[in-house]
């Protein structure tokens, strides 16, 4: 386990996945959610298509084999950082980045959520991921590598991808809420997602 910032911000560099498959059926899950999902005209702060339509799926009900590793490999890295005997759920979505395109600063769920974040690089070249995380006197910058899985709590941090410059190929990243359900249940309505797209997280 990688510590990017003490009792917050964690990274696991996973081997299991083969993220060239991956990525190629990113594309069909791409090619998917943009003729399936309904979403705003415009990408706005996500800074693409399929981040900007997340609240129309969950990627983790897909039938891809890596994503269900990956799956596997998130509860069993993930699980031991959460509440024990504490039911919790998950919501995941894709961002592809093509050139000059990235996520603005952000944040997910508010502190009394109690909830996680966290994303998996499938394809992501020379990038990194920027967070500003209460109490840290300054930006901590996380450095993208294929097969991190980076993980942090929802408790008042910002964050940031680094624009993509590779004008060939797009950077892909998979990104996941994971939240208690009882928490879940009075937040809803604040992140404005159909609650029945959460699915268990659990080992």
């Amino acid at each position: 386990m990688i510590t990017y910032y003490p009792d917050y911000l964690y990274g696991f560099q996973l081997d299991s996945i083969d993220n060239a498959e991956l990525y190629r059926r990113c594309f069909d899950m791409e090619s998917f959610i943009e003729k399936a999902i309904p979403g705003p005209a415009e990408i706005g702060w996500y800074g693409n298509l399929t981040s900007s339509r997340h609240q129309g799926y969950n990627l983790f009900t897909f039938p891809v084999p890596e994503i269900n590793q990956l799956y596997k490999e998130m509860v069993d890295n993930i699980v031991p950082l959460l509440d024990a005997d504490r039911p919790y759920v998950m919501k995941g979505w894709m961002n592809v980045y093509r050139k000059d395109q990235n996520v603005a600063w952000h944040w997910h769920y508010p502190a009394e959520s109690q909830a996680w974040h966290g994303f998996y690089c499938v394809h992501v070249g020379e990038s990194h991921t920027e967070y500003k995380i209460p109490g840290a006197p300054d930006t901590i910058t996380v450095p993208s590598s294929e097969g991190l899985l980076v993980i942090g709590k929802s408790d008042g941090d910002e964050h940031r991808s680094s624009p993509w410059t590779n004008g060939k190929t797009p950077r892909i990243t998979l990104a996941f809420d994971i939240v208690p359900i009882d928490k879940l249940v009075k937040t809803n309505d604040f992140r404005d997602v159909p609650i029945n797209h959460f699915i268990p997280f659990i080992k």
